[in-house]
C-alpha cells in the first residue's frame, strides 16, 4: 500500500521514502515469521506434511520482496519501465535455468520453489544496482502516516485479493483432494500466462499514468477509451481463441496426461478474460483517489467468490470453475459502473468499442472448431499448428477490413513500448 501512495502523491519527500522502506521490510519480515509458523498446521490441513518443508524455504519470499517495494515504486513513478524490465529478465532467466536444471536433476517440486526464489534474489541484486535512491536509518511517524492514510486502503485491499481469491482452490483442495486441485491449477497456470502477456506490464503503469492525469475528467475518459479499444482487440481473441483449442493445446504443451484440465481451461478463460477488460478499472479508481471504494469492491468480490465456489464444488471441477468465471463476469459489470459514476464515460460507447474483436472472435472459433474436426485423428502438432494459423487468418482478416484504424493504434502502441 506505501509503494502505490508514493506514485500516487504529487509530492513525496525524502522522509516518505525512508519510511516507507523500513515500514515495508518490517511488514514483510512479520510475513515471513507468519509463514514459518503456519507451515505445520497448513500441512496438516491439507494432510499433505511434504508441503511444510516448502512453505518454510517460501518464508524468505515476502523478506526478500520488502526490500525492492520502494525502489520499484520510484521507478515506476518516474515511469522508467526499460530498467524495471531489465530487472525482471533478468530475474525470470535466472530463476528458469536454476528451476530447469533441477527439474532435469530430478528434484522435483524443489526445482520450482528454487526457480522462485533465485527469480526473486537476482531481480532484488539488478533492481539495487539500478536503482539511485538507498534508505537512510531514519524514521518518521508524520510521513508514514501521510502514507498509510492512503495506503491502508491499497493494502486491504491488496490482502483481501490475496487471501479471498484463493477461496476456489482452497475449497476445492479440501473436498476434492490434490489431484483434482493440481488440473485446476494447471487449467489457471496456463491462463494465468496468458493473463499476464496480455495485462501484466499494463498493470503496472495504470496507477502512475492515472496519477498524473487525475485532475483532467476529459483526459481520464479518453485514456480509459483508449484502454478498452487496445484491449478488446487483443484480449477477446487471446482467451476465446484458447479455449476453441484447448483440447489440442493442453496435451501438446503439457501431455497428454494432463487432458482432464481441458474443461477447466475452457471454463476459466471466461473468467481470464474478464479480469482482463477489467484490471485496470481498481488501478484508476487508486489512482483518482478512491482507494477506499475500490477496497469495497474487492471485500465483496472474494466474499462472493467464496459462496459460489462453496456451491459450484458440490458439481466438480467444472462446477468451481463456473462459480468462479460467473463471478468474474458480475463484478465486470458491477466495477464497470462504478468507474461510470467516478469518471463518467458513456457505458454504450465503451461497450460498442468490443463489437469487432467479439464477431471476429466468434468466426475464428467456429473456424477453429469445424477445423478441428475435420483434422481429428491427424498428429496434434500438426492439427495445433493449422488451428493457430486459420484462427489468425480469421480474426486478422476480419478485423482488417472493419478495425482497420484500431490496428494502427496498436502498431503504434507497439512502437510506443519498445521505445
Amino acid at each position: 500500500g506505501l509503494a502505490t501512495a508514493l506514485i500516487q502523491r504529487e509530492t513525496i519527500e525524502a522522509a516518505h521514502k525512508d519510511s516507507a522502506f523500513w515500514a515495508n521490510l518490517a511488514v514483510g519480515a512479520a510475513l515471513g515469521l507468519a509463514t514459518l509458523a503456519l507451515a505445520e498446521p497448513a500441512a496438516s490441513f491439507y494432510s499433505e506434511p511434504r508441503l511444510a518443508p516448502i512453505l518454510r524455504w517460501y518464508a524468505l519470499w515476502p523478506l526478500l520482496g520488502s526490500l525492492s517495494v520502494v525502489q520499484q515504486a520510484l521507478l515506476r513513478r518516474a515511469l522508467r519501465f526499460r530498467e524495471l524490465a531489465l530487472r525482471q529478465l533478468a530475474g525470470a532467466l535466472a530463476g528458469g535455468l536454476v528451476g530447469i536444471a533441477m527439474a532435469y536433476g530430478g528434484m522435483g517440486v524443489w526445482a520450482l520453489v528454487a526457480q522462485q526464489l533465485v527469480n526473486q534474489g537476482v531481480a532484488l541484486i539488478v533492481l539495487w544496482a539500478i536503482a539511485d535512491w538507498r534508505p537512510r536509518f531514519a524514521f518518521s511517524y508524520l510521513h508514514f502516516k501521510h502514507l498509510f492514510g492512503f495506503g491502508f486502503n491499497v493494502l486491504a485491499a491488496n490482502v483481501v485479493r490475496a487471501i479471498g481469491f484463493q477461496a476456489d482452490r482452497l475449497v476445492l483442495g479440501y473436498f476434492l483432494g490434490a489431484t483434482e486441485l493440481g488440473y485446476y491449477s494447471v487449467a489457471q497456470r496456463l491462463l494465468a500466462i496468458v493473463t499476464e502477456f496480455v495485462a501484466g506490464s499494463a498493470e503496472r503503469i495504470v496507477v502512475p499514468l492515472f496519477s498524473r492525469i487525475q485532475g483532467e475528467r476529459e483526459r481520464v475518459n479518453r485514456g480509459l477509451m483508449t484502454a478498452q479499444r487496445i484491449l478488446t482487440l487483443i484480449t477477446i481473441p487471446a482467451f476465446v481463441g484458447l479455449a476453441a483449442t484447448a483440447p489440442v493445446l493442453l496435451p501438446v504443451a503439457l501431455g497428454a496426461k494432463w487432458q482432464a484440465s481441458v474443461l477447466s481451461t475452457q471454463i476459466l478463460a471466461v473468467a481470464s478474460l474478464g479480469f482482463c477488460l477489467s484490471f485496470f478499472f481498481g488501478h484508476v479508481l487508486t489512482a483518482l483517489g478512491r482507494p477506499g471504494l475500490r477496497l469495497g469492491i474487492v471485500t465483496a468480490q472474494a466474499i462472493s467468490q467464496a459462496a459460489l465456489s462453496l456451491i459450484g464444488v458440490r458439481f466438480g471441477v467444472a462446477g468451481l470453475a463456473s462459480a468462479v468465471s460467473a463471478n468474474q463476469v458480475l463484478f465486470y459489470a458491477v466495477e464497470l459502473l462504478i468507474l461510470h459514476r467516478q469518471a463518467g464515460f458513456s457505458i454504450a460507447a465503451h461497450m460498442a468499442e468490443g463489437a469487432a474483436p467479439v464477431l471476429a472472435s466468434i468466426a475464428m472459433a467456429a473456424g477453429v472448431v469445424l477445423l478441428s474436426l475435420a483434422l481429428s485423428g491427424q498428429r496434434p502438432v500438426i492439427q495445433l499448428g493449422a488451428e493457430l494459423a486459420l484462427g489468425i487468418l480469421i480474426y486478422g482478416g476480419i478485423v482488417f477490413f472493419c478495425a482497420r484504424r484500431r490496428l494502427g493504434e496498436l502498431l503504434e502502441l507497439a512502437r510506443g513500448l519498445r521505445r
